[in-house]
């Protein structure tokens, strides 16, 4: 399987492995954005933990009977890497060193110079424009093994896994279709799930930083609707401000807060993010996206729909 997480377009299947579900959607028009299908089989508490296949047995049968239920079958498929085995590091590089050398060059760098969370690190590079003294570029890095598990999942369902891509990176894509992001802006984007939260910062379409926060790390919390509000808040700030003064050295800040997910009281939410952020606090999907079946596709799809538009 080639990782490929800033690669080229390819029209393959969209299929996004979840803790709560099985995801595949499929667009028909991308202006304005419109699904032909956006469908789920739930998954069992306990499949998948922070990221990893604990159950590959019963996922490969759920996901078997789902590929079959939608007409599936040979296909080739692009999924999300889990948010925990995934990291994104603005890094430089000499100035001899040309584009399409980046990847080798950085091969021989990683573990030895640049030292990354994984023993076993699988990576994609870009450079990246910017004012630094010394080129610099961004790579993206998953844990190989993590990513082989789910590859294999899909090969035993009679599928090709062909590219996995990140949910930080799927979700901007969304977000731009419906925000129109101007290059200049410091983006902090927020993906909140039931225990869960990522966050992701982006610069002219760039992504330069992402962290995964678990809810229940903080001391065994209940995890009411307030102590999770609070600590969207207190994390995000926390994170802002190390983009802002250990990233930035206090010369650039957040600029704009998008954020997905699902949410009971979204203006209250909206509200305490503005109070405490001083910066507008916009949800990812403003306009309603429609499917044959549905006049507005449910939140949680918005990651697979995300990765369904690498290909458009």
């Amino acid at each position: 399987m080639a990782l490929s997480f800033l690669s080229r377009k390819a029209r393959v299947a969209t299929i996004t492995i979840e803790e709560d579900a099985i995801r595949h959607v499929d667009i028909k028009s991308a202006s304005p954005l419109e699904l032909s299908c956006a469908e789920e089989m739930d998954l069992p508490q306990g499949i998948i933990e922070d990221g990893k296949i604990m159950d590959s047995e019963t996922l490969e049968s759920i996901l078997d009977k789902a590929v079959d239920q939608w007409g599936l079958s040979k296909k080739s498929v692009r999924f999300l890497a889990p948010d925990e085995f995934v990291i994104i590091r603005k890094v430089n590089y000499p100035e001899d060193i040309e584009a399409d050398e980046l990847k080798g060059h950085f091969f021989i760098e990683i573990g030895s110079t640049l030292y990354l969370p994984f023993e076993d690190p699988v990576f994609d590079v870009v450079p990246y424009e910017s004012d630094a003294e010394e080129p610099e570029a961004i790579i993206i890095a998953s844990k190989e093994s993590v990513i082989s598990d789910y590859e294999r999942v899909f090969d035993r369902a009679k599928l090709d896994p062909v590219v996995a891509d990140i949910t930080p990176l799927a979700l901007y894509r969304l977000g731009y279709l419906q925000h129109d992001f101007q290059k200049d802006e410091h983006i902090m984007l927020i993906d909140i799930q039931s225990t869960k939260m990522t966050v992701s910062i982006f610069h002219e379409h760039y992504p330069l930083f992402m962290r995964p926060v678990e809810f229940d790390a903080f001391g065994g919390l209940v995890l009411d609707k307030e102590t999770i509000t609070s600590t969207i808040e207190t994390e995000s700030e926390k994170l802002a401000n190390f983009y802002r003064y250990n990233m930035n050295g206090g010369e650039a800040g957040i600029t704009h807060i998008v954020c997905n997910g699902e949410f009971e009281d979204w203006f209250t939410f909206q509200s305490r993010l503005e109070e405490r952020f001083a910066v507008p606090v916009t949800p990812l999907v403003i306009d309603p996206i429609p499917s044959d079946q549905l006049k507005s596709v449910p939140v949680r799809f918005n990651r697979a729909i995300g990765l369904a538009l690498k290909e458009v």
